[in-house]
């Protein structure tokens, strides 16, 4: 007859063994996995933004770009990270009495039902936000100014999407940006 004791025993040194070696290969998968090798810029195209900001919101990868475009009474700044679109910032002017509302059905990545904030100055979501900026240098009845940014990847957090686009937006507007 078996000892039942001595029956369990080997399963019982197989599993400690299965759970050494998926410790082991979690912690070299750890180990490997990618990060951020690029040094995150402190600017957006030439708007100072705190990189602080900017981390949480850029992927893992090698290199990064910044990719300046300016067109009609939009200027947009694209961000690529190893040679891909990855974060998106623009700044855009419209008409005087135009909501966050308004510029969020136009925009890529928000929605005007998503989250606001500031009394509605800001609509945000993880994958995208637009704000008003206020120009410290605006002439009465001038077009009103508005910032955007988006990300095109899944990893980021509508928090720091909110963050970024209330810096953003103040840093626009101390910027050449509003005399323009």
């Amino acid at each position: 007859m078996k000892n039942i004791r001595n029956a369990s025993r080997p399963r019982a040194h197989t599993s400690i063994a299965f759970v050494a070696a998926m410790t082991a290969l979690l912690s070299v998968a750890a180990c490997s996995s990618p990060e951020k090798k690029y040094t995150v810029p402190e600017s957006l195209c030439g708007i100072d933004v705190p990189q602080d900001l900017l981390k949480p919101l850029l992927p893992e990868g090698e290199t990064i770009t910044e990719h300046p475009e300016s067109s009609g009474s939009t200027t947009r700044c694209r961000v690529h990270v190893d040679g891909e679109s990855v974060l998106s910032a623009s700044t855009e002017r419209w008409a005087v009495e135009t909501t966050a509302t308004d510029v969020a059905e136009s925009a890529l990545a928000v929605d005007p039902q998503d989250q606001q904030s500031d009394q509605g100055r800001y609509i945000y979501s993880a994958t995208g936000a637009v704000g008003k900026v206020d120009c410290a240098k605006v002439e009465a009845g001038r077009a009103s100014l508005w910032a955007s940014v988006r990300v095109t990847h899944d990893n980021a957090q509508a928090a720091d999407m909110l963050k970024l686009i209330r810096a953003y937006a103040a840093a626009v507007g101390v910027s050449e940006e509003c005399t323009q």
